[in-house]
């Protein structure tokens, strides 16, 4: 099915006395179906939103595409000043995922002019009839307590920003003690996760994993103003795109390391790199880049180094370890064994969406002789989160690790710093490729 957005726009002042009024932004506070539900009637024939406030009821913006995305079968209406409806048709046994206002469309508006926070809604539909099992005191009992094991014994951030977990739960113990099903008790314990501040910890329901905390950073690239800039621009896939300018230096994008078929995603990069031995300089862009298989970034930072490096270290949470870690130990990138390294200038284009192996990768390229790294502070976020199960179906997703820089500062809440930073705006340049540009 074709991705769908719906989109107006709306823009409301609320003024008072000559100045602007900031109203508190709007909230979800009740969805049906709600994020995480399992099973969904197939026969639900609405999804119905209630925010906490009046809305405007001029805009809307439910978000997303593809198969997942529920078939919408009439117009969106409000049931009143707080309620959407969504008319909507869903099959059998069927994973169904939308957002309430998403970073590109945020049109969900109080009645003050305010956006709406981003509210995200997976579920899965069972059987025609299908319900959910209930819980009882016991299971709410067992599952606070497995939950509360899981994060004291694996969590490897678990000291890092909250401070007095018995207080964090006793503050949960009511909404954990309403929850009658698994789905109920899975947002409860996102809503009591958020407060430590953690993009990599999660709740898992069944196959569906719930993140509890979104550290939204600003972009600061715009993928139509790249294509407009790099001559040659090539979009080879969704992850790579090169280019190459006048005098000669090469442009290569990189948007994900997650990719299933290295040899044919990234072929792209390495033919690029192949063209490039001579080239009088190579802007690589990992503006974009959140992350994916570290190994896969190895590959591509081989290219630019003379010799073995250690990029960083980390130390892994064990319970049944002295002290309850193993580690530190060295992670090395080591250069291509059937390549020449290039010896050029090597310009880094990095920012605050680039995290987890992403920053590896930058960390890897830190080392090469000659670079240097254009942007903006990472966003400091390294967990490679393990699934544990809790009961019912349930699992919470906690970082096992401890990433550190090779001097043994930890990525976490830090991220890396530029070596040139520079102010990046939405005005159809691009400050940080030009910046790059003139240095090599």
């Amino acid at each position: 099915m074709a991705a769908r957005v719906w989109l107006r726009v709306v823009v409301v002042l609320a003024c008072m006395h000559g100045g602007r009024t900031w109203a508190v932004p709007p909230r979800v506070v009740f969805a049906s179906p709600d994020n995480a539900d399992l099973p969904v009637d197939p026969e639900t024939r609405a999804i119905r939103i209630t925010f906490d406030q009046e809305m405007s009821p001029g805009g809307r913006s439910i978000c997303g595409g593809g198969p997942s995305f529920p078939e919408i079968v009439g117009k969106p209406y409000w049931a009143d000043a707080w309620t959407m409806v969504v008319p909507v048709r869903l099959d059998a046994e069927r994973a169904y995922s939308l957002s309430i206002n998403c970073p590109a469309a945020q049109n969900f508006r109080s009645k003050a002019g305010e956006a709406a926070e981003i509210y995200p809604i997976s579920f899965r539909t069972g059987k025609p009839g299908e319900q959910a099992a209930a819980l009882t005191a016991k299971d709410v009992e067992a599952l606070t307590n497995a939950l509360r094991r899981a994060i004291d014994d694996h969590y490897s951030y678990r000291d890092l920003r909250v401070r007095d977990w018995d207080k964090v739960f006793a503050e949960a113990k009511a909404s954990f003690e309403e929850a009658t099903t698994a789905s109920q008790f899975a947002r409860a314990a996102v809503k009591m996760l958020a407060v430590a501040e953690d993009v990599h910890l999660g709740v898992v329901v069944g196959d569906m994993r719930l993140g509890t905390y979104g550290r939204a950073a600003a972009a600061n690239y715009d993928h139509r103003a790249v294509a407009n800039l790099v001559p040659k621009y090539r979009a080879h896939n969704a992850r790579v795109a090169t280019g190459m300018f006048e005098d000669g230096i090469v442009y290569v994008q990189i948007n994900s390391w997650s990719v299933e078929r290295a040899d044919e995603e990234l072929r792209p990069v390495f033919e690029a790199l192949d063209t490039a031995a001579s080239a009088p300089g190579i802007v690589l862009d990992v503006r974009a880049n959140g992350g994916g298989d570290e190994r896969k970034a190895r590959m591509v930072a081989a290219r630019f180094l003379t010799e073995a490096k250690v990029y960083s270290k980390n130390r892994i949470r064990n319970p049944r370890a002295e002290g309850g870690w193993d580690g530190p130990f060295d992670r090395v990138a080591e250069p291509c064994q059937e390549c020449e390294a290039y010896r050029g200038k090597v310009a880094v284009l990095i920012g605050g969406q680039c995290a987890s192996s992403n920053e590896s990768f930058i960390k890897m390229m830190q080392e090469a002789p000659t670079r240097l790294l254009f942007g903006a502070r990472t966003l400091g976020s390294s967990g490679r989160p393990v699934r544990h199960e809790i009961g019912h179906g349930l699992g919470v997703s906690l970082p096992s690790w401890q990433d550190m820089m090779p001097n043994g500062t930890l990525l976490e809440g830090n991220g890396i710093a530029p070596d040139r930073a520079v102010e990046w705006k939405r005005d159809g340049g691009d400050a940080v490729l030009e910046a790059a540009l003139v240095w090599l």
